[in-house]
């Protein structure tokens, strides 16, 4: 992981962070938030495919705004094993809650799926700002709203559809997603195996 520089392929420093200010600004005026000092205190990451962002167990003191490319978040067993979580394609927000809220580690890990670029934000200033700033705190509770409701779409399919409904119901939300994905890696977002799903694929398209 290191800082991005502005290389040919990724996107800048400023564009990164142009991106962010532009993405908040959907809730964020510019009285709510002083944008000079806050894009000064985050800090712009250049990210190789399959690097992690985050382990398990770790502390960064940071969240993340995706800026381009495409990361995941998976929990990983004491065998090895890795379960998919969920995806975030730019534009977009990752990090674990129990470090934005309780300070303690993440039990998940988040990795790069593709050449990414990451704007690390301090946890601190979300903290600060939720108890001076109405929209901020604003903010992080629909940003905590959007995250529960998709916790429990997500619980009530693996809990009650089929797995070829699953995966229906993923192609269909995640249009953008379908292609840019191994298919190991969506199998093991729908809960089955890489040939349960290649099976599905072979049923719908017959």
């Amino acid at each position: 992981m290191s800082e991005c520089s502005g290389c040919s392929v990724m996107m800048t420093n400023d564009l990164a962070k142009q991106g962010l200010k532009t993405y908040l600004q959907r809730w964020l005026t510019d009285d709510d938030i002083h944008w000079p000092s806050f894009l000064d205190s985050t800090r712009v990451l250049s990210v190789a495919k399959n690097e992690r962002l985050l382990t398990a167990n770790e502390t960064r003191g940071v969240f993340w705004y995706v800026a381009q490319g495409l990361v995941r978040n998976f929990y990983t067993t004491e065998r090895g094993k890795e379960f998919n979580k969920s995806f975030i394609p730019a534009p977009g927000f990752c990090g674990a809650m129990s470090e934005l809220i309780l300070s303690q580690p993440s039990r998940f890990s988040i990795a790069a799926l593709e050449p990414t670029v990451a704007v690390a934000i301090p946890a601190q200033w979300l903290r600060d700002s939720k108890k001076s700033s109405p929209a901020v705190q604003a903010l992080a509770l629909t940003i905590a709203e959007q995250m529960a409701l998709k916790k429990e779409q997500r619980e009530a399919e693996l809990l009650l559809d089929d797995a070829t409904t699953r995966y229906q119901n993923f192609i269909a939300t995640n249009p953008q997603l379908a292609n840019r994905l191994p298919a190991y890696h969506i199998a093991s977002y729908l809960g089955m195996t890489e040939v349960a799903l290649s099976r599905i694929k072979r049923q719908l398209v017959s």
